[in-house]
C-alpha cells in the first residue's frame, strides 16, 4: 500500500506527532510519502521520510502573525478554559459549539485564514503529486484543510491525525469530524468554501472516516466520530544521547523547556524563561534546560544548578526526571505524560491553554499564568509536583493508560482494512 501524510507546516512539532505511525507503516512494509509546504521539507528529510514539497513561497508561521495584523498571539489564559468547561473531558458537549457562541465567527476567521491560504498555495501541487503517486490512504494533520480535496477528488480514504485535546472540533470546517449541522457553508472560514467549490468538493464537516488520537482516552473531549485511539510514542527530533542523560541525578532533575513555536508567537516580551530559572536557582534540584540556540543566547549567566540541553530531544533524557516546566505544548505534556513526570504549565500561545487545561483536570500537574505569577511561586509549584503524592499518583495513572494504548502498529492493521474496503 501506498500512504501520504500531511502535517501542518507550521513548526516541526505536528510532523513529530505523525511519525512513529508513519514509521509504523513502513515497517509493516508499506510505502510511505509526508507532503508539506517547503518550510518543513527537511524537518521530514530528517526522520528519515521522503518528502514531497507542494505549495510555494508561503510560511504558516507568517502567515499567524500577520493575521492578527502584525500583533504577537496571546491567548486566553487557561483558567477561562477551565471554568468555561469546553476543555473538560466531563463538561464538554459531545456536539460542536453553537454557531453563534461569543466571538467564535472572529476567533474562526483570524485562526483559520492562515491555513485557508495554506491550503490554496498546497492544493494544486498536492493534487498533481497525488494524481501520478496513486496513494491508497491519506493520513492527515487536523488542519491541513487540501487534503480533503485530493482525497475527496481521487476517491481515496482520508484519516485524520490529532495530537491533543481536538480543539479543532470547536470551528466548523472540513476536518471537524460531526455530521454537518445547520448553515456549514457559513460556518467555514472565510475563503475555504470557495476553495472547495473551485474543485469541486462538497462543503461538509465530515470527510475524515476515521481519527487517529494520541491523547489520553480519559482526558479526550467526547463524542469524537470514528476514534482510533493510538499510544503516544514520543518523538522529538534525532540526536546524539549525552551522557549525562544515562546517570542517575544526584538530585531530582527538572526539565524546563518552552517549545518551538511559543518564542515566534508570543515575542521575546512572553519569554518567561529567565524567571523561571530563577526561582529554581536556589533549590535543591539540577535543572536541564531543553531549548533552541536562540533561546540560550537569551538566558545569558546560568546558576550553578542548571545544564543547557541545547537542542537535545526531549524523550532522550525524559527518563531520568522528577518534574518539568513547560509551554503546554502537547509534545512536552505527552513526552512528560508517558514517563509518569509531573508538571508545571505555563501556557500563553496557541492551544496551549486549552491543553494544559485540560492535562490538568487529571491532576498530574499545576497550570501557572505566566502573566501574572511570581517567580516564588514558581518555585513552589515546582517543589510541590516533586513532593505531592496526589500529583505524581495521578501522573503515573496517565503513564499507564498511554502504555495500555493499542501501539501505531496496531493502528496501522486496523488502517489497512479501511484502505482495503
Amino acid at each position: 500500500m501506498r500512504i501520504l501524510f500531511t502535517p501542518v507546516a507550521a513548526t516541526a512539532t505536528p510532523l513529530f506527532h505523525l511519525v512513529p505511525l508513519a514509521w509504523a507503516f513502513r515497517a509493516a512494509g508499506h510505502e510511505v510519502r509526508v507532503a508539506v509546504l517547503p518550510d518543513l521539507a527537511q524537518a521530514v528529510t530528517a526522520t528519515g521520510l521522503p518528502v514531497a514539497e507542494v505549495g510555494r513561497d508561503y510560511k504558516i508561521m507568517d502567515g499567524v502573525i500577520a493575521s492578527r495584523g502584525g500583533h504577537r498571539v496571546i491567548e486566553a489564559p487557561a483558567s477561562e478554559w477551565t471554568r468555561s468547561g469546553l476543555a473538560s473531558a466531563d463538561g464538554a458537549a459531545s456536539a460542536p459549539p453553537p454557531a453563534d457562541q461569543a466571538g467564535l465567527a472572529d476567533l474562526r476567521n483570524a485562526a483559520m485564514a492562515p491555513l485557508v491560504e495554506g491550503a490554496a498555495r498546497m492544493t494544486p501541487d498536492l493534487l498533481r503529486f497525488a494524481e501520478r503517486w496513486r496513494p491508497d490512504l491519506v493520513v492527515t494533520d487536523s488542519m491541513v484543510f487540501a487534503a480533503p480535496i485530493v482525497a475527496a477528488k481521487l476517491g481515496i480514504p482520508l484519516v485524520r491525525h490529532t495530537w491533543g485535546p481536538d480543539v479543532m472540533r470547536m470551528i466548523s470546517q472540513p476536518l471537524q469530524g460531526f455530521s454537518d449541522a445547520g448553515d456549514v457553508r457559513g460556518q467555514w472560514p472565510v475563503g475555504l468554501p470557495e476553495l472547495y467549490d473551485h474543485h469541486g468538493v462538497e462543503v461538509r464537516n465530515d470527510h475524515p472516516l476515521r481519527t487517529v488520537d494520541p491523547w489520553p482516552t480519559s482526558l479526550q473531549l467526547p463524542g469524537m466520530a470514528g476514534r482510533l485511539p493510538v499510544r503516544f510514542v514520543p518523538y522529538n527530533g534525532a540526536a546524539a544521547v549525552p551522557d549525562w542523560a544515562l546517570d542517575r541525578p544526584a538530585r531530582p532533575r527538572v526539565c524546563v523547556t518552552w517549545g518551538t513555536s511559543t518564542a515566534a508567537l508570543a515575542g521575546d516580551e512572553a519569554f518567561v524563561l529567565p524567571r523561571v530559572v530563577d526561582a529554581l536557582a536556589g533549590m535543591d534540584v539540577e535543572v536541564v534546560l531543553a531549548i533552541s540556540a536562540a533561546d540560550r543566547v537569551k538566558l545569558g549567566s546560568l546558576p550553578d544548578n542548571a545544564r543547557v540541553a541545547e537542542n537535545v530531544p526531549l524523550h532522550l533524557f525524559m527518563p531520568s526526571c522528577s518534574a518539568i516546566v513547560n509551554q503546554g505544548g502537547t509534545s512536552s505534556l505527552l513526552t512528560a505524560a508517558c514517563f509518569g513526570v509531573p508538571q508545571v504549565m505555563m501556557p500563553q500561545t496557541a492551544d496551549n491553554p486549552f491543553n494544559a487545561a485540560n492535562y490538568g483536570a487529571s491532576g498530574a500537574g499545576i497550570t501557572l499564568d505566566p502573566t501574572r505569577v511570581a517567580n516564588d511561586e514558581i518555585g513552589a509549584a515546582v517543589a510541590r509536583v516533586l513532593t505531592d503524592e496526589a500529583c505524581r499518583a495521578a501522573a503515573e495513572k496517565v503513564r499507564e493508560e498511554i502504555a495500555g494504548t493499542p501501539p501505531p502498529s496496531a493502528v496501522v492493521d486496523s488502517l489497512q482494512v479501511l484502505a482495503c474496503a
